[in-house]
């Protein structure tokens, strides 16, 4: 039987579906215009793409499910009538044989009351209405009432309960019609709350790789403008003759103070990896007298190598150490505070530290 539960249920898996779809819709609509170099980036974003094609598809599956829940809930409706007419039809075949009972009883005892006051050697309604011709027409009617009109009587009764019983039967393979169908649209329902519950997760497995996506794109985009401003600076610096670190850019050293070493520390603790390029263990000696603990008088430039904080963090960003951002350069390991420099020079060249170490 159906229950007044499963529309609202219909109409709620209907307005998620759309609002699913619309949100599908517009991430991708949002990452095509945020996502837009890299032939990677782009790979991934037509994946995503084909995604939220696929649930937009599923979501049109899921309209169709609400027009079968509706069919079910008429289908519902139909049942419930077809009982009704059935528990009808059974209080009238119940009615129509209590009265043939009460019937034939009562004829069974003006039978036996007119053959007990009979003379026993009469013969039945003949001695009952012998006489006139009143007694006469008195027992033609009599004949008639307990033949005729009885066997009439109850054949149209047997001939009613017959095509009541064919009725009754015919209501039957209906309503279990009717069960089978309302079986198939509960399975139905139940498949769409399913599909509903996977939509969820996939469409929570897009957003999530989305904001990947798109934190990936503006970490390369961000990666180009400061390559770009990094390039800026050197032709800045080429052309002037006092070349001083922007305030903000990409610089590692200071060279106009002498690093000194953090308390309890020597300086000079450690000479460097010996597989540093040249370049590199040059600016060792120079920034810091290879003392990886040193921090600039005015605590500016810090580690072996006297990286600015926005350089090391953007050094560790290209080294691919996104653990080491904002954390001091001297409180790095010396092979930590190596790879970021190792970096750095493979990205900038010997741009970014000291004149006296370039070409040496």
């Amino acid at each position: 039987m159906t229950g007044p539960g499963f529309r609202p249920v219909a109409r709620r898996l209907l307005k998620s579906g759309v609002m699913s779809l619309t949100l599908a819709v517009v991430a991708a609509s949002t990452l095509t215009t945020i996502v837009s170099s890299g032939p990677a980036a782009g790979d991934q974003v037509s994946d995503l793409k084909a995604q939220a094609a696929a649930i937009a598809r599923d979501l049109v599956l899921e309209l169709q499910i609400d027009a079968y829940q509706q069919q079910y809930d008429v289908d519902g409706a139909k049942v419930a009538r077809d009982e009704i007419r059935i528990e009808a039809t059974e209080h009238e075949i119940s009615a129509d044989t209590g009265r043939v009972g009460r019937d034939r009883k009562r004829l069974e005892g003006e039978a036996v009351s007119a053959y007990i006051n009979l003379d026993p050697e009469s013969e039945g309604t003949q001695v009952l209405f012998e006489g006139n011709q009143t007694d006469a027409f008195a027992r033609a009617e009599y004949e008639d009432v307990t033949t005729g009109d009885a066997n009439l009587t109850i054949d149209a009764l047997h001939t009613d309960e017959s095509g009541l019983n064919a009725q009754r039967a015919v209501l039957e393979e209906q309503e279990a019609q009717d069960q089978a169908v309302t079986n198939q649209q509960a399975a139905q329902a139940n498949a769409a709350r399913q599909t509903q519950v996977e939509l969820n997760a996939k469409q929570s497995e897009i957003t999530g790789q989305l904001a990947v996506a798109v934190a990936q794109q503006q970490a390369a985009q961000a990666s180009a403008a400061a390559k770009a401003v990094r390039a800026a600076q050197a032709a800045a610096a080429a052309a002037s003759p006092s070349p001083q670190p922007p305030s903000g850019g990409r610089s590692a050293t200071s060279t106009t103070q002498p690093a000194r070493s953090t308390p309890g520390t020597p300086a000079g603790a450690s000479s460097g990896d010996p597989s540093l390029p040249s370049f590199l263990q040059c600016v060792l000696r120079v920034e810091s007298g290879g003392n990886y603990n040193a921090i600039s008088p005015g605590g500016a430039y810090m580690g072996g190598f006297q990286f600015s904080q926005p350089t090391w963090n953007e050094a560790a960003q290209l080294a691919g150490m996104p653990q080491l951002v904002n954390v001091p350069p001297n409180n790095a390991t010396p092979a930590e505070q190596d790879d970021l420099a190792i970096a750095l020079y493979d990205a900038d060249g010997q741009q970014p530290w000291d004149d006296s170490c370039r070409n040496g």
